[in-house]
């Protein structure tokens, strides 16, 4: 008959098988989700490393908008990446670099100190590779030169500062040595150009 009510508890069951459904296809789509998602592979391993936000010539003093810090692949960061902007602020560029390079300490040359304008670079190059290695930017040297004609050293200049240490990869390695350059006056330049035709140079540490 027309207006008869259904009992409570069938509709109550019809709701109830209503919802079922509802819950069952909504589990599926939780389902097929995750199970894209396991199948999906994970991207590389990441590092946090500072590059270049433009092109800057060599010897540009860095600043805070020169530099940007950004998640790169393991695989195509070089050693000796730098993490931090703060230990590259007011250093120069050794040379010449392309937008997005990632910076190493080796990119990157101490800032001349105040009132030294007079000073030049100038080229050492040490016979040890083994030496070499354990020249830093920073460090405080004398310069030793060794004649092997009398077998005598004596030092050609005392306390200069090393700037950088360019090193070469190993397969460009020159035979006749490993290249530190220093921050000196003129006339020591000269004093180490000399030395370099007829000796062999070295270093040792000012503590």
């Amino acid at each position: 008959m027309t207006g008869v009510r259904r009992p409570w508890w069938r509709e109550l069951g019809r709701a109830a098988s209503w919802h079922r459904r509802k819950l069952a296809a909504l589990a599926a789509v939780a389902a097929v989700v995750s199970g894209v998602a396991a199948a999906t592979p994970e991207g590389p391993a990441t590092v946090r490393v500072v590059r270049l936000e433009h092109a800057l010539a060599g010897g540009t003093v860095l600043q805070g908008a020169d530099l940007d810090v950004a998640d790169v692949p393991v695989d195509a960061v070089p050693d000796g990446a730098l993490t931090d902007p703060g230990p590259a602020l007011g250093r120069l560029l050794a040379a010449p670099a392309a937008r997005g390079q990632v910076l190493t300490e080796l990119a990157l040359v101490l800032p001349r100190p105040p009132g030294s304008t007079s000073l030049v670079l100038a080229p050492l190059r040490l016979t040890d590779p083994d030496l070499a290695a354990l020249v830093h930017p920073g460090d405080l040297v004398d310069v030793l030169a060794a004649d092997p004609q009398v077998a005598q050293a004596r030092v050609v200049a005392a306390a200069v500062r090393v700037v950088t240490v360019p090193r070469a990869e190993a397969e460009n390695a020159r035979s006749d040595g490993a290249l530190v350059l220093v921050a000196v006056d003129r006339p020591t330049a000269a004093a180490l150009a000399r030395a370099a035709v007829t000796a062999t140079l070295s270093v040792i540490w000012r503590s």
